[in-house]
């Protein structure tokens, strides 16, 4: 089993350069690694030319975003796996890749756990991914994207949606979940992530509800909406949702009118 590691960097030096002393470092070596730098002009270029003979493929060019060029990477790629590192990041040891690859592997995406840390390293807490993975997870949730490895299949017929600010991550999550393609989670530590980069923000909220609309077909978006409001809220807010419905005034009617009903039935009959 091949492989593809896809880093992406742009005006990040000293990021990058963790990130090289990580990937340099993993005892498997048969693995192929590609950088897509944005044309930086920190030193990225320079550093990546003194690193040449560890490194597969790699471009400094301007791009259009993030994702603009992770799909850059990702067409290079012929491993039968990919795992997106990006600067700033590290493997959590120096045995991740070995672990992985002597791992039977078969399923699209695999899904392992983190260390998020910030730009001095510090752990600050760990994201331990969930075992079931559900559609009503990425509500309030998503997967850690530098901890995944996905089968090459899966980008057949998808790609990162470029349109997208830092949201696309969760976009083709949803996409394949949605399309049958199999999630597994695999119980290891793969990265040490950094939180203080972009996909991190916050701001990719605003860009769910489109997503959900995007991908889901209008019924089964009436479900996942009625099965999110019954999750991860507060009893009273709850409760003041289903009050505020117009189901709960038909079921409400029902309840109050049937016997009425039954009653005019037996006296006029």
């Amino acid at each position: 089993m091949k492989l593809s590691i896809i880093t992406i960097n742009f005006n990040n030096h000293d990021g990058l350069q963790k990130t090289i002393n990580s990937v340099i470092a993993q005892t498997w070596k048969d693995f192929e690694w590609i950088i897509i730098d944005g044309g930086s002009t920190d030193g990225s270029k320079n550093l990546i030319e003194q690193y040449d003979k560890y490194i597969t493929y790699w471009i400094s060019e301007p791009d259009k975003g993030i994702y603009n060029a992770m799909n850059k990477g990702i067409k290079i790629a012929r491993g039968d796996y990919l795992q997106f590192l990006n600067s700033g990041d590290y493997f959590y040891n120096e045995k991740v890749i070995e672990k992985f690859c002597n791992r039977n592997n078969i399923e699209d995406v695999i899904y392992g756990n983190a260390i998020l840390v910030n730009t001095n390293g510090q752990e600050l807490a760990q994201w331990i991914a969930p075992d079931i993975l559900k559609l009503s997870y990425f509500w309030s949730h998503t997967l850690n994207h530098q901890a995944l490895f996905f089968n090459k299949r899966c980008f057949n017929c998808y790609l990162y949606n470029e349109n997208n600010k830092i949201a696309s991550d969760v976009e083709l999550f949803i996409t394949l979940l949605y399309n049958h393609y199999s999630f597994a989670k695999y119980n290891e530590f793969i990265v040490q992530f950094n939180v203080t980069g972009i996909s991190s923000q916050k701001t990719g909220i605003n860009e769910f509800d489109p997503i959900i609309n995007r991908i889901l077909p209008y019924s089964v978006r009436a479900d996942y909406n009625d099965i999110i409001m019954f999750r991860d809220v507060d009893l009273a807010i709850m409760i003041k949702k289903i009050i505020n419905s117009n189901k709960f005034f038909r079921h409400l009617t029902r309840i109050f009118l049937y016997p009425i009903y039954q009653l005019c039935k037996f006296f006029y009959k």
